[in-house]
């Protein structure tokens, strides 16, 4: 997409401009889709208070019956007391009824009152716990009634919403940067074959989600991969023990004490370890033979008597580097730019005439402008740049869902599904706008279009792994759990085998969890006794299982509204109702030895994008 919207100082104008920009193109863009709808925004706030108002009316009748059943249970506490007072004083009474004849008296006015306790329990308790619970049940329907009511309101306006909108909202109001709808096998093919991309092919790492664009040409991916590793992991276990000693004071008196002690003891077992890591990845042709990585500086929130301190220190790091580089005969030389030499701290760089090129003075400002400001972010991103691809690993992506599906806004209440629209999407933007701004404040990378590149056409599948990965993940984990894996861990999910049926695609899913098996070791530890003590030390080991399941993929032209309001008996056979919908796309579940052939792909194709 041609445009002349630069973005050279990208913190700055992010504050000045395009935080302000996104945020009206938001509301903009959802007010837009209200209008389409036809939605009644001031019936719905009418229904929305009178739902809420139906919603407190059922809190009072949850507290009633509360009431209610609290009374029965003092009743029957009352009746259980009762007859045990009775038996009791009963017995005392029973053993001195010459002297204590009044006891009798006693129990039988306990057996009285508990039968009281009987009586109540059986007719007032007992109803009014059931006039509680049917007037619960009243307030739950007439409730049920109004939010059936709300969410009427809202029908067409939920069905407008779409997965894809928090980038189209960014592509509103930033045209440079162009964001795809799905990343297509001609986009990885252009991006392995131009800048030597690599998929996700570790068996021990699955795609969670994925999101891909470009800029001025220059594609890029936003990576979200979940990733498994066997490590050993410490066990700790303890032992209380004790013992006595005796000694003699002066006078010849024995004493004993007491002793105790806690004895610890390690065992060391494998154990599988879980972690997820999203990641930007840009590719551009600029400073191909450049390698370089760079870690936060840490110093964004600091005072500027620290700040002024730490670029003191780093600058005779790095004259001591230059010295040692000169006389070893290495190439690194200092830029003139002391600042952004020690913020940057790339001086593990191996080719200075290309950082230089790449890291002209006016990247060098922006670059700055980013790591000083501790707003919104500050300096919280890894970079590393090998040859043609540069990722970007920030702090602030690690803990946000780029990945949310077009239900997550779905609302009964107009009010409320426009602001968290709003807010979602001020915040998707403003996350994946300062991943990109690391590159987007280097000019070069913004005015270099790299050379035209041909899709070849012929690729195996019809969508990338990514994206079958990415949808696999979305899908019930029930239907892919192997069997004797312990369910409270994590599923890693991997592609195999993918290829074309007609327009659709067949994907082997390999899934491999652990069964769990409780296990003691016995530590030898040496106690304060003088003895040895074998320790419990409880572990747990992990033995791998796996099994593999067939998925079938499909893309579909259809909106949204019209995928939720079309019959599927047609594809009845197919989806077999597991099946996860997104960007027109649609995963669904063939099980162990069901596959697909060419006609099946096609005759689902016909199906899904008929008009």
């Amino acid at each position: 997409m041609e445009t002349t919207q630069n973005i050279f100082r990208p913190r700055e104008m992010y504050e000045t401009m395009l935080k302000n920009q996104y945020h009206a193109a938001a509301e903009q863009f959802y007010d837009a889709l209200a209008r389409q709808a036809n939605t009644d925004q001031a019936t719905n706030a009418m229904h929305v208070k009178d739902y809420k108002a139906a919603e407190e009316e059922v809190k009072a009748a949850e507290k009633s019956l509360g009431k209610a059943k609290s009374s029965k249970g003092w009743t029957i506490f009352g009746i259980v007391i009762s007859f045990l007072a009775a038996i009791i004083v009963g017995v005392i009474g029973g053993m001195n009824a010459k002297t204590m004849w009044w006891l009798i008296l006693v129990a039988v006015a306990l057996l009285g009152l508990g039968v009281f306790f009987i009586v109540l329990l059986n007719t007032k308790v007992k109803n009014a716990v059931a006039l509680a619970k049917e007037e619960l049940e009243k307030k739950k329907a007439i409730a049920k009634t109004k939010l059936d009511l709300c969410y009427k309101d809202m029908e067409g306006l939920n069905d407008l919403l779409d997965d894809s909108m928090p980038c189209q909202v960014m592509e509103k109001a930033t045209p440079l940067i162009d964001l795809d709808r799905t990343f297509t096998p001609e986009r990885v093919s252009y991006m392995k074959d131009t800048f030597g991309f690599k998929e996700e092919t570790d068996p021990d790492t699955s795609v969670l989600g994925v999101l891909s664009g470009h800029i001025q040409g220059n594609p890029f991916v936003l990576e979200k991969v979940f990733r498994h590793e066997v490590r050993d992991k410490v066990y700790e276990g303890t032992l209380v023990i004790t013992w006595t000693t005796t000694s003699t004071d002066a006078d010849g008196h024995s004493h004993t004490e007491t002793h105790t002690e806690t004895l610890h003891a390690e065992a060391i077992h494998p154990a599988p370890s879980y972690w997820d890591e999203t990641r930007l990845i840009f590719a551009s042709e600029v400073a191909p033979n450049l390698h370089f990585s760079r870690q936060p500086s840490g110093m964004s929130d600091k005072s500027d008597k620290e700040k002024e301190k730490f670029v003191r220190r780093r600058v005779k790091e790095l004259d001591k580097k230059e010295e040692k580089a000169i006389k070893e005969g290495k190439n690194f030389t200092k830029l003139g730019n002391d600042e952004f030499e020690a913020y940057f701290g790339a001086d593990n760089r191996d080719h200075e005439v290309e950082y230089r090129l790449m890291y002209n003075a006016l990247a060098q400002v922006a670059t700055l402008d980013l790591l000083k400001n501790p707003k919104p972010y500050g300096d919280d991103f890894v970079m590393v740049k090998d040859g043609m691809l540069t990722s970007v690993c920030s702090r602030h992506s690690q803990n946000f869902d780029y990945y949310a599906t077009a239900n997550s806004f779905a609302n009964y209440d107009f009010a409320a599904g426009r602001k968290y629209f709003i807010d979602y999407c001020d915040a998707f933007i403003r996350g994946l706008f300062f991943d990109l701004a690391p590159i987007l404040a280097v000019p070069l990378y913004q005015t270099h279009k790299p050379r035209d590149y041909i899709y070849n056409g012929g690729y195996p599948t019809n969508l990338s792994s990514f994206e079958h990965e990415s949808l696999i993940n979305k899908m019930d984990r029930g239907l892919f759990m192997p069997k004797d894996a312990d369910e409270s861990l994590p599923l890693l999910l991997k592609e195999s085998n993918a290829v074309k049926a007609g327009r659709s695609d067949e994907v082997c899913v390999s899934s491999r969890s652990y069964k769990t098996t409780p296990m003691v070791d016995y530590v030898s530890v040496h106690g304060g006794d003088g003895h040895f003590h074998d320790v419990p030390v409880h572990w747990i080991q992990y033995d791998e299982v796996s099994c593999k399941r067939n998925v079938g993929i499909a893309g579909s032209k259809k909106s949204r509204s019209v995928w939720n309001h079309s019959s599927l008996e047609p594809l009845k056979k197919y989806l077999k109702d597991n099946f996860h919908f997104e960007r027109g796309l649609v995963s669904f579940y063939l099980g162990e030895k069901d596959h697909l052939n060419s006609k099946d792909g096609d005759e689902i194709d016909s199906y899904l994008n008929k008009d």
